[in-house]
């Protein structure tokens, strides 16, 4: 029995969802970035393939050959006979009378389906019920198109849904017999023929003229039935004051229908009787509707198993037949005046139910006996009746759950199929481009031309570059690039070659380059069953580079022809310089060619493309349709839907063809001329003159078909919708919009009680009429439908989505895919005047998971589009301050694009919650996407205020998700890492990884990224736009040399760069580039050589000095050469160059000279046409670069040097009036100048920052930080100074006044580089480029000048200069001690303040004792003991100097050691006596940079540890190779003890065995009585104090050194990395040991052996640097260099938490109680944080 037969016959039959126990492999697993393939599998898939799995039964191997052998046809283009795409629905379309099947139908909609959603929510389908019976109106009856579209809807069903797809529910009605809709002329002729026989109807023939009419434009001919309003024009009409000629042509419509359909009948059994007609032709005049969609759905299918299902239900006991209850459950005739059963419906009936035994799986087939009861069907009235819905329900949910089931299990395989033959390409995405293939080429004609010119390209050998098709919008690029892909078989005689295509912008794989570029290659390596180098296609650049090098492996290996065509350019996304074109190989392999399709004047690519191909045979213009090709179009389109048009249509369709000969445009019209019969009147022939104005028409009439509201939301969502919008979520967003609904229910209720939903025959009816102009795409595994031509968005977008419309159908939209339960509220239909209350909209569910992408990815699109429609408490509580939802959209999507949705939310709305979010999301380092670390990331970075509510909500479901862990964790007690209520809030965004900033205009920065190891990036630059807060790579190679770099034009649109002999302009819009050589430009052969560059203010010219001392002035639009000049020969250097705007243009060069032989200088001014410059002469020498020009570019200020002083020269180049110079004492080693007033800011050699004023030659003040100035800049906007130091500050100044306004951390070290941008501070240091509002900033100095803001925040979060901290022994107080001197006491539970002391010293340690006291010393030695409530100190004696204490564990001895007249003293005291019990000088020396202390363990030694000085360092070094036998010791402590009992203070220090060595290490640790435990290198050692004894322990029952981290390791020699960290718990049974390398081992002292005998699976990513021990022993805590710390378990020694902080740590400790763990980090800024243990499910 196979795997699959086994798990249906475990499948549950119960009437409940039982949840799917796989694993679901992604569809996108195969594709993953960095994937790499088994050589083995890909070389030998057909192998592979007919190995046995024994896994699977011989049924499912065979599926899985079947499976590949297809693929690998798609894989190489093949179009022939294409599976179906795959789906991810399950769509049942529910086939029944209506009247007789209400309970049946209402407790299915209640009970069934729903748990049907949940099913398949679990397996991530959705779920979709089409019952076309639903929402029948007389309005939708008009054009008799219910019937037709009710099969078209079966068909949809059978190709859409996933497993079962049709479900028959039959009872004792055979339902409505319609009339004909269509009827052949010969039938038609044969009918009226036998209908004059119709002794009773005397009126047939005329009422069957009525009532057909021949058109003549069906081939063959055929009468159709006209509408009824054709007669009866009141029909269905509801508007006021027709509700009486409403009944009465309701009435005559009944009655003409039934006698209509009597003569039909009539006539067609005389002439089946005449052997005229065959059975089935008599069928058609007798068939019900439910018969039609049984035959479609069941009878006519090849194969129904397990896709549909028969439930019949019988009644027994029916007594009067003339009852209206009983006519509504079974079909009576009148016999003798008296209502009887119907016999021919009784025949009909069990003819039908025959053919379904025949053909259904009799498991599948239920039949229900029940007896009649006066109400009908009614559970309340009747047990019987109530179990027999119960059955019902339960066989209905178990037969559909199981063919649910099966039918995922072949999806299962099928990807389990994929994932283990290891394919690149994904099978829907590959599908998908095949299908729109196919479907372009359905109805094409003409363009021979086009082709013949691709054909020619494609055959021709000796063509190695790639082939461009261009046309405007509309006229057929995409048709023509599919007939292409289809006509390549013949092309190539039917030999074998490769078809690759991809339509742009139609799935998510073809949105941006990188996904195609990887696609296409993936494609291409698994026809050749080559493997891709993962390093080839990890990131752009390296793909770009990889592609031609790939291509010519795979032209080497694939002896065929392989075309790959890319339709539509202009479709990409701009990412990845997308239009730039770099990404397309120039040169291919022999049997290579690629062929491209874009719009002629889009985003620049036709350019682009021109300028990498200048060759014309490399393209080609699709022309406007000519009038013969129209005329074939015509004819082929008409042919194809079996219609033809009139003389007079012709004419018509040629006359609109000739004013807008383009493909779209023909088939809008030819659509249109589709529905024209020969008989239709000219007057209502109307065609549009464009294709606007015919998409237009087009929704005009289907305004007027459906109603204005209905039609205009329908098409308003698919138009706006994100990707799209599925059927089930069109059906689920018109059910939740109650203006629609409203309107669709004007004149008849909601059929079922309760629930209030879209007719599923409106939306059926709407998506029939504009299919021909909707395309399926892919979104997230769902398919969804668009408009398949961009004016069609266009126009829809205009007509029905802008401004509020649009805002309003986003809200809607924002409603379905936020409700994770569903929809349920109230509704009044005002029509109706009925209000149902929390109606149940039965809309699908969207759960909150990270898989469920499609919601993740609409939600915020549509709550940002939303606009003032959405109120931001909506968008906050469901979505952006939902925890849920966070978590999902972080591990699905990464940060990045939730940092992008924050910012593009707050572009057009300010909200302080959304702002204090996105500064977390994009400022918080590390991975978000595990629940843990972002619920405590959000505790840990958020301070949230008392008038946020929202953040509030986020903050508690954070904490929930913590509590309810199953597993340990740490949970912030507080906000200890959220931005301090200071400047540093201005923060807008970070970004890592910048080397420098280049340049800048007014709303750009260009920066230069950090190059990583030795990895190269050919484009380093990247470009941040201010606008999007975006950084995008721009195409400029890396340039070493300065004077080379790129320039910013003012707009921010050029850069302009240049190497010794060139120079090259790129559009950074468009991409397009231009280079030019000097020596073309100034058609000199000998000016090749630049040496510096300099823009003109308005950057619309280019001043460029050559290498011979020409000076050449450039336009940097064209390149074009302005004007040139030669320096003369005195000129002994060029000192600067300078251009001003165009409206003044000029060059300003400024050189040093030497006359008589005394150093001089010049400023030469040079203007267009000027043969001369005009000069100023200078009696000083110049300084380079420190020049420039200010107050509207009239002052040209430089530096002079005059002996020892510094002159400020200034030049009135308006006025040619030389200023007074300025004398300062200083050199200077920077200056700016203000754009707009006569301002100088100077930096001096003495770090003072000068400014003054150059038109009054006088300084206006001097600004002296604490802090030499790294950077400095000018806001002349704001009238600001602003200075960056070397600690990372920046500091602002009033440049008027000189006075300090504020300042701000902004930086770990020097800030290099700032930038102001309009509102915007750009500033550079470490490689990390931080944005701040600028506006944000000077509000914060504001509001602090009026509220001290220093004072205004308290609690721990704004304590930023804690030196040490302890916790109270009763575990309920945290005390600190900062630099300010003050000692605080904080409430550990909460973080609450309690009270503060001055301490009067700054104190660098501390120890709180049990009695309420309190003992610090500072970096100056003084030691205080004082009390903890009062903050008095204790009185009594205490020495003086003290290095380091330590207390007893009696916490009332307290042991010191310090200097006294030189000498190391120790020093015992009693705190609770307040007297000194002992003091004694140490013997010796003892030489060290620090020290510290420990007690063993049987306090009778004081252990010392000693940082060593590099002198003693070298000695013992020497010691080690004089010795030979040591090994290195490369650590900076020794270890000495003093005996405390004897107090004679003889040094007795730790030695290496058998010498006189000191034994160097880390650190050390009190163990069991005198020994104590050292780290060094790799061990940990045992020091006896009393015999000197320092050695490694064995293991108990292993021959392992005890504590030793190698003997843990497959690889012992492998392991590096001192033991840095150490603990040992209170208790001393345990030891945790930190290393180099990261690990974290926890150590059973007595055995020696790590928890759980094996090394830790999981470590740190650098050196751990501290650990602690919970007083219980059951938890490590632990931190590393990269600031992170994990929460270990002792008891296994796994790692069960982790977390980032902020700083390196600096302390860490636990409560006694082990509750909470208390972390000190930072030095000059620190935070101190406190995290609650949570235990987990223990």
């Amino acid at each position: 029995m196979s795997g699959r037969l086994n798990k249906m016959m475990e499948r549950q039959s119960s009437f409940g969802v039982v949840p799917s126990s796989k694993s679901l492999i992604s569809k996108s697993s195969v594709n993953q970035k960095g994937k790499s393939k088994s050589l083995h599998i890909i070389s030998a898939r057909e192998n592979e393939t007919s190995k046995r799995d024994p896994g699977l039964s011989k049924q499912d191997e065979n599926y899985s050959k079947e499976i590949l052998a297809k693929f690998d046809k798609l894989l190489a283009g093949n179009t022939d006979n294409l599976p179906h795409l795959p789906r991810s629905v399950v769509r049942i379309f529910i086939s029944s009378t209506f009247s007789d099947m209400r309970a049946e139908r209402n407790i299915l909609s209640h009970e069934v389906f729903p748990k049907l959603k949940e099913l398949c929510l679990s397996k991530d389908l959705d779920f979709q019920v089409v019952d076309m019976r639903w929402g029948v109106t007389e309005d939708s009856q008009n054009d008799h198109s219910v019937e037709r579209i009710c099969l078209q809807e079966v068909e949809n069903c059978q190709q859409m849904s996933l497993g079962p797809n049709f479900v028959a529910i039959i009872g004792d009605r055979y339902g409505f017999r319609p009339v004909p809709i269509e009827i052949s002329e010969k039938v038609f002729e044969t009918l009226k023929e036998f209908a004059q026989r119709i002794t009773t109807k005397p009126h047939a023939i005329k009422l069957m003229e009525t009532w057909y009419k021949l058109d003549e434009n069906c081939l063959p001919s055929k009468y159709i039935l006209q509408p009824i309003r054709s007669q009866f024009s009141f029909f269905g009409d509801y508007s006021p004051g027709c509700d009486e000629p409403r009944a009465k042509h309701t009435q005559e419509w009944e009655n003409t229908f039934a006698d209509l359909r009597d003569i039909l009948k009539m006539a067609a059994l005389f002439a089946h009787g005449a052997k005229k007609f065959t059975d089935e032709q008599l069928t058609e005049f007798n068939i019900s509707v439910t018969e039609m969609e049984i035959k479609k759905g069941i009878l006519e299918v090849k194969c129904p198993d397990k896709s549909v299902a028969v439930f019949h239900r019988e009644i027994q006991g029916f007594t009067n037949y003339d009852d209206r209850m009983t006519k509504r459950h079974i079909d009576t005739s009148v016999e003798n005046g008296m209502a009887v059963p119907d016999k021919e419906v009784k025949y009909l009936q069990g003819k039908l139910e025959e053919k379904l035994k025949q053909k259904v799986d009799q498991k599948y087939i239920h039949e229900y006996s029940i007896n009649w009861l006066p109400n009908g069907i009614d559970p309340a009235a009747s047990e019987d009746h109530k179990s027999y819905l119960d059955k019902f329900c339960e066989d209905f949910y178990t037969d559909l759950k199981n063919m649910i089931e099966d039918a995922d299990d072949d999806r299962d395989l099928r990807r389990k199929v994929f994932t283990k033959t290891g394919f690149y390409s994904d099978y829907s995405e590959i599908l998908h481009h095949l299908h729109f293939c196919d479907l372009k080429c359905r109805t094409f004609c003409g363009q021979e031309n086009i082709l013949d010119s691709v054909k020619a390209y494609i055959l021709d050998t000796s063509a190695r570059k790639p082939f461009v098709i261009y046309a405007p919008s509309g006229h057929g690029k995409t048709s023509v690039m599919a007939m292409i892909m289809q006509s390549l078989p013949d092309w190539f005689k039917q030999k074998p070659h490769v078809r690759i295509i991809r339509f742009l912008g139609t799935s998510a794989l073809t949105l941006n380059i990188y996904d195609v570029l990887r696609s296409v290659c993936g494609q291409v390596a698994d026809v050749a069953d080559l493997i891709m180098e993962p390093v080839g296609y990890r990131n752009m650049k390296n793909i770009q580079e990889y592609i031609p090098r790939f291509f010519r492996r795979v032209s080497t290996s694939l002896k065929k022809p392989v075309v790959i065509l890319l339709d539509s350019l202009d479709q990409l996304s701009s990412t990845h310089n997308a239009y730039d074109l770099q990404w397309l190989p120039t040169t291919l392999p022999q049997n290579f060619k690629i062929v491209v399709s874009t719009l002629p004047r889009e985003h620049g690519i036709l350019d682009n493309l021109k300028a990498m191909l200048p060759d014309e045979n490399c393209y080609v213009e699709i022309p406007s349709l000519p009038r013969e090709t129209g005329v074939a179009i015509i004819n082929k389109y008409l042919l194809k839907h079996k219609r033809k048009v009139t003389e007079y249509q012709e004419k018509l369709l040629m006359s609109a063809f000739s004013r807008c000969p383009g493909p779209l445009f023909l088939k809008i019209i030819l659509d249109e001329a589709l529905k024209w019969r020969s008989y239709t009147l000219r007057h209502e022939l109307d065609l549009q003159r464009n294709v606007q104005g015919a998409i237009n028409k087009l929704f005009d009439n289907l305004e007027i078909k459906f109603g204005k509201t209905i039609t205009s939301h329908a098409l308003g969502y698919i138009t706006i919708a994100r990707d799209g919008i599925s059927e089930n979520e069109l059906e689920d967003v018109l059910s939740c919009d109650d203006e629609a609904l409203d309107d669709v229910y004007r004149y008849h209720n909601p059929p079922v009680d309760g629930i209030v939903r879209i007719p599923p025959v409106l939306a059926a009816r709407i998506r029939f009429d504009i299919k021909d102009y909707i395309v399926e795409r892919i979104s997230h595994d769902k398919y969804t439908m668009n408009w398949y031509h961009r004016q069609f968005i266009e126009t829809a977008r205009n007509r029905y989505a802008t401004g509020s419309l649009g805002e309003k159908l986003h809200r809607n939209l924002v409603e379905i895919f936020m409700s994770e339960n569903g929809v349920k509220r109230d509704i009044t239909l005002s029509r109706r005047k009925l209000t149902v209350s929390n109606a149940d909209r039965q809309i699908t569910p969207q759960p909150v998971t990270c898989k469920n992408k499609r919601m993740l990815s609409c939600l915020p699109y549509h709550i940002i589009h939303a606009g003032k429609a959405l109120s931001e408490e909506v968008a906050k509580e469901n979505y952006f301050c939902n925890f849920k939802c966070l978590c999902s959209k972080l591990s699905a999507f990464g940060v990045e694009t939730m940092v992008d949705e924050l910012y593009e939310y707050l572009e057009n709305q300010e909200d302080e919650e959304i702002k204090k979010l996105r500064n977390f999301v994009s400022l918080t380092k590390g991975d978000l996407s595990r629940p843990s670390r972002l619920a405590a990331n959000i505790l840990a970075f958020i301070n949230v205020d008392a008038d946020e509510p929202f953040l509030k909500m986020l903050k508690e479901q954070a904490i929930n998700c913590l509590e309810n862990l199953d597993t340990p964790g740490l949970i912030p007690q507080y906000p200890g890492l959220a931005p301090r209520k200071d400047l540093t809030s201005s923060l807008i965004h970070s970004y890592n990884g910048i080397a420098e900033i280049v340049c800048n205009c007014a709303d750009s920065v260009l920066v230069k990224t950090y190059q990583k190891g030795n990895e190269e990036n050919e484009f380093p630059y990247e470009l941040f736009l201010t606008g999007t807060q975006d950084l995008q790579q721009v195409s400029i190679p890396d340039i070493k040399e300065r004077e080379h770099y790129p320039l910013m034009d003012k707009a921010g649109k050029n850069v302009i760069y240049t190497s010794v002999d060139s120079i090259t302009l790129l559009h950074l819009v468009t991409g397009n580039r231009v280079t030019k050589m000097f020596k073309d430009i100034t058609d000199d052969p000998s000016k090749n050589q630049m040496v510096c560059k300099e823009l003109s203010t308005d950057t619309s010219h280019l001043a460029v000095l050559m290498d011979d001392g020409d000076i050449v002035l450039l336009n940097t639009d064209s390149l074009m050469q302005v004007d040139r000049w030669s320096l003369k020969d005195e000129v002994e250097d060029v000192m600067g160059v300078l251009c001003t705007k165009s409206d003044n243009l000029q060059v300003l060069v400024s050189v040093n000279t030497e006359t008589g032989g005394a150093p001089r200088s010049e400023l030469q001014l040079y203007k267009p046409g000027d043969l001369e410059p005009k000069r100023f002469l200078f009696n000083y020498p110049l300084s380079k670069g420190l020049q420039g020009l200010s107050f509207k570019e009239s002052f040209f200020t430089a530096v002079a040097v005059d002996g020892g002083s510094t002159k400020m020269l200034t030049v009135d180049i308006n006025q040619a009036e030389e200023m007074a110079p300025i004398t300062l004492e200083d050199s200077i080693k920077h200056i700016v100048f203000s754009k707009s007033k006569p301002i100088a800011c100077a930096l001096t050699s003495s770090e003072k920052v000068v400014v003054l004023n150059l038109q009054k030659s006088e300084v206006l003040f001097d600004v002296s930080p604490d802090k030499p100035v790294s950077y400095f800049g000018i806001s002349g906007t704001y009238n600001y100074l602003l200075l960056g130091d070397e600690v990372g500050s920046i500091h602002l100044y009033n440049a008027k006044t000189g006075l300090f306004s504020g300042g701000f951390p902004a930086h770990s070290g020097p800030v290099e580089k700032m930038q102001v941008l309009d509102d915007y501070l750009v500033s550079h240091g470490q490689n990390e480029m931080k944005v701040w509002s600028l506006t944000e900033i000077l509000a914060d100095f504001r509001d602090a000048q009026k509220k001290n803001l220093g004072t205004a925040f308290q609690g721990l979060l704004a304590l930023k200069t804690a030196t040490c901290c302890d916790l109270h022994p009763n575990s309920l107080e945290l005390v600190t001690a900062s630099k300010d001197q003050m000692l605080k006491v904080w409430l550990v539970n909460g973080a609450k303040f309690l009270r503060e002391f001055d301490i009067g010293m700054e104190a660098k340690k501390m120890v709180v004792c049990p009695d309420d006291k309190c003992c610090l010393v500072d970096t100056k030695g003084e030691l205080k003991v004082m009390y903890l409530l009062s903050g008095i100190d204790v009185e009594m004696d205490l020495p003086s100097h003290v290095l380091d204490f330590v207390i007893g564990k009696d916490g009332v001895t307290l042991y010191t050691i310090g200097l006294k007249q030189k000498m190391l003293m120790v020093s015992v005291l009693d705190i609770k006596q307040g007297k000194t019990k002992k003091t004694f000088p140490l013997k010796g020396s003892l030489k060290f940079e620090t020290l510290d202390l420990c007690l063993s363990a049987s306090e009778r030694y004081l252990c010392i540890r000693c940082k060593i000085l590099p002198a003693e360092y070298k000695e013992i070094e020497a010691s080690w190779k004089k010795k030979g036998s040591f090994l290195a010791q490369v650590h900076p402590y020794k270890f000495v003890a003093v005996d405390l009992q004897q107090a004679t203070g003889g040094l007795m220090p730790c030695m290496r065995e058998l010498s006189t060595i000191p034994h160097l290490g880390e650190e050390i640790r009190a163990y069991k009585g005198n020994i104590m435990l050292a780290t060094t290198r790799r061990w940990v050692v045992f020091w006896d104090i009393p015999t000197g004894k320092c050695d490694q322990k064995v293991c108990k029952n292993k021959n392992y050194s005890m504590m030793y981290r190698p003997c843990w390791f497959d690889e012992p020699d492998a392991v590096k990395g001192t033991s840095k960290a150490m603990e040992i718990s209170k208790n001393g049974s345990l030891l945790a040991v930190g290393s180099e390398d990261g690990y974290l081992f926890i150590y059973h002292t007595d055995s020696g052996y790590p928890a759980g005998q094996k090394a830790p699976a999981t470590k740190h990513s650098a050196s751990v640097i501290k650990v602690a021990i919970s007083g219980n022993t059951k938890w490590v805590v632990s931190a590393c260099q990269n600031n992170t710390i994990k929460l270990w378990d002792t008891s296994s020694g796994k790692e069960v938490f982790t977390s980032r902080v902020d700083a390196e740590v600096q302390h860490m400790k636990f409560t006694p109680n082990s509750k909470y763990v208390v972390i000190l980090t930072g030095t000059n800024h620190t935070r101190v944080l406190i995290y609650r243990i949570h235990t987990g499910s223990s």
